[in-house]
């Protein structure tokens, strides 16, 4: 049997039309607010979707020909230059090295003046349970703080479901559970994999079946 090279890039790209929002609808409102609160902090459990709303209200700022950038406190330090954006986001507030903290709180004070930009942020923890500065901390509960609450189960395998259903596919529900249990977490993997799913079946001429999902994931890593 012929190795297939499968693309496990999670899709679509991040969007705010692409987000179920049935218990974040007021973090929506307050991202995409013409003349909202320019300062906004997220934050919530691994996997409850805060860097698909970040990346997708960098995505909305674009299609208003703001310039934007998008920073992971994670994986990448944060430059100087990034203040001349419009638009900023911050993500992983809670891994950012000594040296970035004190970039972070210059982007808020140089913002504060500027008085258009706007600086959208995300963490783990509620501002005042973060592990950073002291003055960083009080800075970010300076403007609207939101917790990002993460989807049920449920509320997974309805949108799975509908997503499965918009392209046609019969899938049993016992490869959905598997998938919740054996794969990443977040909507966006879970429905990114139900992609590949279908691009695999057909290549096989199987039927989405448990062990068909098996087959795949021997491929490819949990990890985010």
């Amino acid at each position: 049997m012929d190795q297939l090279i499968l693309d496990l890039t999670p899709t679509p790209l991040p969007a705010f039309d692409n987000f179920l929002a049935e218990r974040n609808r007021e973090v929506i409102t307050a991202l995409t607010a013409e003349a909202g609160e320019r300062f906004i902090y997220l934050w919530g459990e691994p996997g409850c979707g805060k860097t698909h709303l970040l990346q997708a209200w960098i995505a909305h700022a674009e299609r208003l020909g703001r310039a934007s950038i998008y920073l992971d406190g994670k994986t990448e330090h944060l430059p100087d230059f990034a203040r001349e954006a419009s638009f900023i986001a911050v993500d992983h507030v809670d891994d950012l090295a000594p040296d970035d903290q004190i970039t972070l709180f210059s982007f808020y004070n140089s913002l504060k003046e500027s008085g258009e930009s706007r600086l959208l942020m995300a963490g783990r923890q509620p501002p005042m349970a973060l592990a950073v500065r002291d003055d960083l901390r009080t800075r970010l509960g300076w403007g609207l703080v939101f917790e990002v609450k993460a989807l049920s189960d449920e509320d997974k395998l309805a949108a799975l479901r509908s997503h499965a259903a918009s392209r046609q596919l019969s899938i049993p529900d016992d490869v959905y559970r598997y998938l919740l249990t054996h794969w990443r977490r977040d909507l966006s993997s879970l429905i990114g994999m139900i992609d590949i799913l279908d691009r695999y079946s057909l290549a096989m001429r199987r039927p989405i079946t448990v062990p068909l999902v098996k087959n795949v994931l021997q491929t490819a890593s949990p990890e985010p």
